[in-house]
């Protein structure tokens, strides 16, 4: 069994994995989204873990995109508490650097960290990946901002613990695979659909009033532009039920007749655990 995931040894998507599939998972890093996508889609992979929304900075827009455009499901959320943690090479102390490296995101993240320290900060396209770059370029005075799994994959000693500005943030990350392979048995406790309304006044209130009708209750509601429609809009909903509940079922088909289209990306347990 092989998962995607974006990045290498030690992304954030990584852990991720573990969390949900255990230790023993082989995970499968690329280098965008888009391949990860593709690879499951291709069958190089059987599953991919991709961070879709974090409680800070919201949806990761992208993602959501390349859902819309794809035939994967979603079959389990995942969510990941992150800690950043600055790293450089064993024997270097704090006040030896001079450069930090990370996602533009992970620096927000540590802002204040970074500028009480007077480090420059040198924007990479990932966390795990900074650490790496770091630990291959060799240099003293340069760290990486990343998580405690890279420092251990990488070899790297942890100079600064807990640097984020926001001590309680948690990404939240999707199962996905081929809808063919959703398990037969599968229990979804959440399910997310995305639809597009037709014009005309209070037609997403018209749309929003099937479920509430029929008892469902949401736990997000965001829309998004159509990457191939400019000006024109899909919303994406998560509730609590299973597609299969006959509620469910019910709202689906109402819905389906009140708007221009309507389709589930996917139906999982819910995880309550961070």
């Amino acid at each position: 069994m092989i998962i995607a995931f974006q990045g290498v040894k030690g992304a954030y998507s990584e852990i991720a994995i573990t969390k949900h599939f255990g230790e023993d998972a082989q995970g499968e890093g690329y280098a965008t989204f888009e391949e990860v996508f593709d690879a499951v889609r291709d069958a190089k992979a059987d599953f991919a873990v991709i961070p879709f929304e974090n409680n800070v900075t919201g949806s990761i827009s992208i993602n959501y995109d390349l859902l819309l455009k794809s035939n994967l499901f979603i079959i389990a959320e995942v969510y990941v508490p992150i800690r950043h943690k600055l790293l450089s090479h064993p024997g270097n102390s704090l006040n030896s650097i001079k450069t930090v490296y990370s996602h533009p995101q992970a620096l927000e993240q540590c802002r204040d960290f970074i500028k009480k320290g007077g480090f420059r900060a040198i924007p990479e396209f990932d966390t795990a990946g900074s650490a790496k770059l770091v630990k291959e370029r060799g240099k003293s005075d340069e760290a990486a901002i990343a998580s405690e799994r890279c420092a251990k994959i990488y070899g790297l000693d942890i100079l600064a613990q807990d640097i984020d500005v926001q001590k309680n943030f948690v990404t939240k990350f999707y199962v996905l695979c081929r809808k063919s392979d959703v398990p037969a048995n599968q229990k979804g406790e959440k399910t997310l659909i995305v639809f597009r309304t037709k014009h005309y006044p209070g037609a997403l209130v018209n749309c929003l009033q099937r479920l509430a009708k029929n008892g469902i209750n949401l736990t997000k509601l965001e829309s998004r532009p159509m990457p191939d429609n400019p000006g024109e809009y899909c919303f994406y909903v998560e509730f609590l039920g299973d597609e299969k509940d006959e509620n469910v079922k019910l709202s689906l088909l109402e819905m389906g007749a009140a708007s221009q289209f309507v389709r589930v990306l996917g139906c999982y347990p819910s995880s309550k655990n961070a």
